[in-house]
């Protein structure tokens, strides 16, 4: 099992009515993880999004060019970013997630956005379709634990 603190995300502008008026931060399940494309390049960001909501684990385009993804024929699915519609396209990679205790990594077809999205989705598809997820919000904690179905290995 994965245990990661949640990490802090700066306000811009006051505090909602939903935190205390001092609240400076807000505390996301963001979580960090590798993408390695298929000739061994990878990219690694420090906060993806852990969002069961999400319909699969998303990556902005570049990060597809930068690690060699070949890109799979156009599906036509399409994402509405900001207002925009975007076209997501998917490729094949391999995932890791670290947490300094144990690493999960296993293949995954995942979907690349040209929107500037502001931190990869960590969604079901590819992702949270192989891990049960808790979210400890008085902990501020998420755990990721690899159900039956999860195809890869785990350190």
């Amino acid at each position: 099992m994965l245990r990661f603190p949640y990490q802090d995300e700066p306000l811009t502008g006051p505090a909602p009515p939903t935190l205390p008026g001092s609240a400076t931060v807000r505390w996301r399940p963001l979580v960090p993880v590798e993408v390695i494309g298929p000739a061994g390049a990878s990219r690694q960001f420090g906060r993806a999004v852990v969002d069961p909501a999400a319909d699969d684990v998303v990556f902005p385009i570049d990060t597809a060019a930068r690690i060699g993804v070949v890109l799979r024929p156009d599906t036509r699915h399409r994402v509405r970013w900001r207002g925009q519609l975007h076209a997501l396209r998917f490729g094949d990679v391999e995932l890791i997630l670290d947490d300094g205790t144990a690493v999960l990594r296993w293949l995954a077809i995942v979907g690349f956005l040209p929107a500037a999205i502001r931190y990869p989705i960590l969604g079901q598809g590819g992702c949270l379709q192989f891990l049960d997820a808790k979210f400890f919000g008085l902990d501020q904690v998420v755990t990721l634990e690899p159900n039956p179905s999860y195809p890869g290995t785990t350190d």
